[in-house]
């Protein structure tokens, strides 16, 4: 299917106007009602407004529903199967929010979001592998393969945040990588390329507002929905070569939060002025950034975005040679 850079545009403007406009009023509504927690990476650690992911799932789901009437009917069910997962996910990061989900159930309650895109898969179960090419896993695709991506991409999300603007921009990053690597695919990777068009809109807009100084959280709601979406998009996209590469800083994370039993933080402590420091052993990848020196909190954030920028170039790198084969 062609792209067609009109409607592409106009989902993307949606996205970033509806995700913008929605996470002011998140601000706005959230500080009327104390719904507020504290910036503890500041000295003054000022309070700010909670469940700021609500504006780009608003933006993103607004800007697919753009793009809908104008992709044929393989297309929709694209769309269709990640807005669906995303959004479930969506809802179990709101049910953690509010009820301090155990961990136990976090880890495993998204394979039930998986459904929708294994039924948009059914006959499609051949995908990328590092360093191995295309791989057909007939039903284990299903079984094993698809709810374990899907689970890994929102739980690993959720782990690496804290710090001002980090996980919206990581998020930036891997989509603008999804992205580029769907244009160049082509076919159902495109639709999943659109996608991720009007995803990384919605993270633009959010992180205006999400930024040093921060003025609103993700939330779990936000972190958990960026990761599922994004690992919905390479899923759809059958580019999970892409997703590995995108998704190994997450991978460092999770080893050295399992060093804590996952108990472990992301945030600093703070100095006199304004930089952050650990001096114990590291919970994060944040506190591995923070013992190379002495960094304020956003250039924290820049040293790991940077971190990923790198791993997103490997990502397409591989993903495109795959693409050749």
């Amino acid at each position: 299917m062609p792209l067609d850079y009109y409607s592409l545009v106009l989902a993307a403007l949606t996205s970033f106007l509806v995700s913008y406009l929605t996470t002011s009023w998140v601000i706005r509504q959230a500080l009327k009602a104390n719904l507020v927690g504290i910036d503890v990476n500041k000295p003054d650690r000022p309070k700010v407004p909670l469940y700021g992911g609500i504006g780009p799932i608003a933006g993103f789901v607004s800007g697919s529903f753009v793009l809908l009437p104008l992709v044929r009917e393989d297309g929709a069910d694209v769309l269709e199967a990640v807005l669906l997962s995303s959004l479930i996910i969506a809802f179990l990061g709101m049910l953690d929010d509010i009820f301090n989900v155990r961990q136990s159930i976090r880890a495993f309650t998204p394979v039930f979001a998986a459904v929708p895109l294994a039924v948009f898969s059914v006959g499609h179960t051949t995908i990328s592998v590092p360093f191995l090419g295309y791989v057909n896993f007939g039903p284990w695709y299903y079984i094993v393969i698809l709810p374990a991506a899907l689970t890994i991409a929102a739980n690993a999300f959720n782990m690496l945040e804290g710090l001002n603007g980090l996980g919206a921009g990581m998020g930036v990053i891997m989509t603008l990588t999804l992205a580029l690597i769907g244009f160049r695919a082509g076919g159902l990777s495109l639709i999943s390329g659109e996608m991720a068009v009007v995803l990384l809109a919605s993270l633009i807009a959010f992180l205006i507002f999400n930024k040093y100084p921060a003025k609103v959280f993700p939330g779990n709601v936000g972190t958990y929905f960026i990761g599922a979406a994004i690992g919905a998009l390479g899923i759809s996209g059958y580019t999970l070569t892409a997703l590995f590469f995108l998704y190994l800083p997450y991978v460092a994370e999770f080893v050295l939060k399992a060093r804590t039993k996952f108990k472990g933080v992301s945030f600093g402590k703070v100095s006199q002025d304004g930089t952050l420091y650990w001096d114990s052993f590291p919970h994060s990848l944040t506190h591995v950034v923070m013992k190379l020196g002495r960094f304020k909190e956003y250039q924290v954030v820049l040293i790991l975005w940077g971190i990923e920028a790198v791993f997103a170039v490997m990502a397409y790198f591989f993903q495109v040679t795959i693409i050749k084969l």
